[in-house]
């Protein structure tokens, strides 16, 4: 995206989990691209630093940390070294998500294939590590003029699957991460209603994302919205800049849904 947000974004320091996904990736080249420091956090090491190296091209300070939100012991080390390392943040974009696509682990199955490991793994990623990153980091976020969190859900945390989208294919919705961005959603209320007036906390629900999907599933999902389309990872942009900058500064507590109008068909 070529849009120019300097002047809103100037000097200020995001953390973001889940760098190196798609959307992760999306969301930190745009905030590089207007100078933003970054601190990047996901699971891979190795992508970590193709990362930092890919975004070096911007003139923004880029700090990247490893943590599986499955280890305690990495999220212990995890939270004490940016503790140690960062004076302050400005903006916390909880963006990991527990996305496994193991069949044998029980995920993208059928309702009786699907596993309690699955579901204890999928809530520890979507739901825990919000409620454990806001809650070691407020200090950091208060030491911020402007301090706010957006933790980043799903419509499934809005709305219940059409089942019918995922007849003859081999992808399928599972439970838990439904029912884990939907209490992402209500955490997202709790959290802006304890952290308050100094915190802002929202979240934002997408829609169904155009991949690697088969032209059937793709074909289907697109009719159920009104803009006949699936989403990109460019799409969710506009809300990010407008949560973390003054431009939302009467807003908290609220879940920003980008979905096409899929939710209201």
């Amino acid at each position: 995206m070529k849009q120019k947000y300097l002047e809103l974004l100037k000097n200020k320091k995001f953390l973001i989990t889940g760098s190196t996904g798609k959307i992760g990736k999306c969301i930190s080249k745009v905030l590089s691209n207007n100078h933003v420091d970054l601190i990047l956090v996901d699971c891979n090491k190795k992508k970590l630093i193709e990362q930092k190296k890919n975004l070096s091209k911007y003139k923004n300070k880029i700090n990247v940390y490893q943590c599986n939100f499955l280890d305690s012991n990495e999220k212990k080390f995890f939270f004490s070294i940016v503790k140690k390392n960062h004076k302050h943040i400005d903006t916390i974009i909880n963006n990991a998500a527990f996305v496994g696509d193991d069949k044998k682990k029980g995920w993208s199955v059928k309702f009786e294939k699907q596993s309690v490991d699955t579901w204890r793994d999928c809530f520890e990623v979507n739901l825990t590590s919000v409620f454990e990153i806001s809650k070691e980091f407020k200090k950091l976020l208060l030491k911020s003029k402007n301090p706010n969190i957006i933790n980043i859900s799903s419509i499934y945390g809005v709305i219940a699957p059409d089942f019918d989208l995922y007849k003859s294919n081999k992808i399928f919705n599972p439970a838990a991460y439904s029912t884990s961005k939907s209490g992402l959603i209500y955490l997202t209320k709790w959290l802006a209603s304890n952290m308050s007036p100094k915190i802002r906390v929202n979240s934002i629900s997408l829609g169904g994302i155009k991949r690697k999907q088969n032209k059937i599933f793709i074909k289907r999902y697109s009719d159920k919205t009104l803009l006949k389309r699936m989403g990109t990872e460019e799409d969710i942009i506009g809300a990010i800049i407008f949560l973390s900058t003054n431009m939302s500064n009467y807003l908290t507590g609220q879940n920003i849904i980008i979905d096409g109008g899929r939710s209201i068909v």
